[in-house]
């Protein structure tokens, strides 16, 4: 069977229901339904959107489909345009006749964009042993988690030179702050207001915008969130809190994870989640007691991504910077549980692939 693939359009959205329908018969992910992407739909003057593509049979039955999300990113420092990848979500998960129906689908992918990455990936070794298969090369970070007492928490303290504001959007310190940051790093998706904006809208106010300051230079930001869960059988009925994204020049990942940290301590947090893939941040939160636990993330890097960054390592031009933020972001299922976004239709899990958290 030769399998081609599409652009998702109303044209197919009997198809993918169909589609939905035998996955859910077999217990395992279905695609989206809506050829409209719920989150970061395109629009005028946006700088990131997701796409839709569906892969279809001889007879147009769809056996699967992948997920876009286009943004810029800074390469080195350099701005590039590169896409992070959620999936594939393939029919070859339920029947076997349709094994081969993945790689039509990585080979899509890499057809439409050579800056390709996945982010997250904590339980699912086989989808990184696909995609390697394909020449793309996986770094590994662990996800820490902060436990605190009342004790303890009375001694997370912010520094105490720096000033926290609560800020409804991303401004023009947000740009700044990108520009003063970048060059410290390999590789960073996003980060500018515009893209801060749209990934962490207005109206949802499930966000907390810390911005951190000495005197009036802004130093960093973070994005936090905080959620108390009842009877969960890892949190119990604890308060727990986010890292959830941030930035900031290495020279002060100090002074914004204290902050942010010390912010959801007096929030009430008793538990505080974060993941960066750079170490250098990821040390600053051990020295503040977080510790790793569960699976480690991954960044997946498309082969051209991968050779980029690999001659960046070679001169040592930084890390590459991700956060819980990236790729699939608070749509993934840790956001799903902390900001209370329901599933779209369709793609009742998140671990068809290649996602976010």
């Amino acid at each position: 069977m030769t399998i081609q693939v599409r652009a998702h359009d109303e044209r197919w959205r009997p198809a993918v229901r169909a589609f939905n329908a035998r996955m859910a018969a077999a217990g395992k992910s279905g695609f989206f339904e809506d050829p409209v992407p719920d989150w970061l739909a395109p629009a005028p003057g946006c700088p990131t959107h997701r796409e839709l593509f569906v892969a279809l049979g001889d007879d147009e039955r769809a056996h699967g489909g992948y997920v876009l999300r286009h943004e810029a990113a800074l390469i080195g420092g350099r701005p590039e345009q590169v896409a992070s990848v959620q999936g594939p979500y393939s029919e070859g998960a339920a029947d076997s006749r349709h094994a081969r129906t993945s790689f039509a689908l990585i080979k899509d992918m890499m057809r439409r964009g050579p800056r390709l990455y996945g982010w997250g990936l904590e339980t699912r070794p086989d989808v990184r042993e696909l995609f390697g298969m394909f020449g793309w090369r996986s770094w590994a970070s662990p996800t820490l988690v902060w436990w605190g007492v009342p004790l303890w928490r009375s001694l997370r303290r912010g520094p105490a030179d720096v000033r926290v504001t609560v800020e409804r959007d991303f401004g023009d310190w947000a740009d700044a702050v990108r520009r003063d940051g970048g060059a410290d790093y390999s590789f960073v998706p996003g980060r500018d207001a515009a893209t801060l904006n749209a990934v962490y809208p207005t109206d949802d106010h499930g966000f907390h915008r810390l911005v951190i300051r000495r005197d009036a230079a802004v130093l960093g930001w973070a994005v936090v969130g905080i959620r108390r869960f009842v009877r969960h059988p890892r949190f119990r009925s604890l308060r727990v809190g986010a890292i959830w994204d941030a930035f900031g020049p290495v020279r002060h990942a100090g002074a914004v994870l204290g902050a942010a940290h010390a912010w959801l301590a007096r929030a009430g947090a008793m538990v505080v989640l974060a993941s960066f893939s750079d170490t250098r941040w990821s040390e600053v939160l051990r020295r503040r007691g977080f510790r790793p636990r569960g699976n480690e993330r991954h960044l997946l890097m498309s082969p051209v991504l991968a050779a980029e960054l690999g001659r960046l390592a070679e001169t040592g031009a930084g890390r590459p910077f991700l956060t819980f933020g990236d790729a699939e972001g608070h749509r993934g299922p840790l956001g799903q549980a902390l900001f209370g976004v329901p599933a779209p239709t369709g793609a009742g899990r998140s671990d068809a692939g290649l996602t976010g958290t």
